[in-house]
């Protein structure tokens, strides 16, 4: 089968990051790239030509030619882009926390809290295969259309999703793909807006029942086909709930005998952990992980993404 292959335009001479953010034109990307100090001006113009010459997405030429540095990009995402923040994200009602525990020194793992205009909070988990440049780069392709998303008013995940799916195709080729979801949290109903792309099941758990959902959603993990079409859910939290999204990494540690770590443990573990904080939930999830596996080397980056609604309001 013949690979379609997409020739790159310059982006405008002058562009700010914000326009960049906004177009999500492959030559734009390279801007932000270029304007963060993470590739030279000399660089960029290089990939342009080898896109050109050669038809190969950016996204790969970055990665072959080892153009990026690993670590210089991995701290602009988290420091700029506000990827993996340490602290929670706390209102009123509810708590927003998360937690990456990276395989090598920086991981494939991104997670993200976005306010968005409309009060709804924008969440984003995501897992790159490749890790390393990949999984930095389709990152910042990721923050970028979730600063294109919190402006308006009526996005929804799917949506969102798609527009996540055309930037990997277009950047990386049929070379890359990722597991994500996209989640919107209405702060006002505790209602959960999501789309999930080839990642395992959500967990929620229910405090009046005492017991926790597996919330599964068929989507295939986004780079793989371009017209692909996504499909959203909602769900709703009610007061006391939690709700768990995590990376493979979560339930792939083996024991001694070999046998996985699993899904059914980890809902177990979150209702033996379920009236401590939530940031102790996360770290209790990770040690029970670990002390299942004899604390050996992890199987992959490990990530969990969760929000409570508070007990009492």
């Amino acid at each position: 089968m013949k690979e379609n292959r997409k020739k790159i335009s310059m982006s405008t001479p002058g562009s700010t990051t914000t326009m960049a953010i906004r177009s999500m034109d492959e030559g734009a990307i390279l801007e932000v790239l270029s304007q963060h100090g993470l590739i030279s001006p000399e660089q960029k113009q290089d990939v342009i030509r080898l896109n050109h010459e050669t038809g190969m997405p950016p996204g790969q030429i970055l990665v072959r030619k080892r153009i990026l540095k690993e670590k210089q990009l991995y701290k602009f995402i988290c420091k700029d882009l506000g990827m993996n923040p340490t602290k929670p994200y706390s209102t009123r009602s509810f708590t927003i926390s998360g937690l990456t525990v990276s395989k090598f020194r920086t991981s494939g793992d991104f997670y993200g809290i976005f306010p968005m205009a409309d009060g709804r909070i924008a969440l984003t988990l995501s897992d790159v295969s490749g890790k390393g440049l990949e999984a930095g780069i389709l990152a910042i392709l990721l923050g970028n259309l979730l600063r294109e998303g919190i402006q308006m008013q009526n996005i929804v995940p799917n949506a969102i999703m798609k527009k996540i799916n055309l930037a990997s195709r277009t950047f990386f080729g049929v070379d890359q793909f990722a597991t994500f979801v996209v989640m919107l949290l209405d702060l006002y109903s505790g209602t959960v807006e999501y789309c999930a792309a080839g990642s395992p099941p959500i967990l929620v758990y229910r405090r009046k029942e005492g017991i926790v959902e597996e919330i599964d959603q068929r989507n295939i993990p986004v780079g793989i086909y371009e017209d692909f079409q996504f499909k959203g859910n909602a769900l709703n939290l009610d007061k006391g709930d939690m709700l768990l999204a995590y990376t493979d990494g979560a339930f792939e540690a083996r024991g001694i005998r070999g046998e996985m770590y699993g899904v059914p443990r980890l809902k177990n573990a979150m209702l033996k952990l379920r009236n401590k904080k939530l940031t102790r939930i996360l770290t209790g999830l990770k040690s029970d992980m670990r002390r299942y596996s004899f604390f050996r080397g992890l199987a992959d980056d490990t990530t969990y993404l969760a929000i409570e609604r508070h007990k009492k309001r």
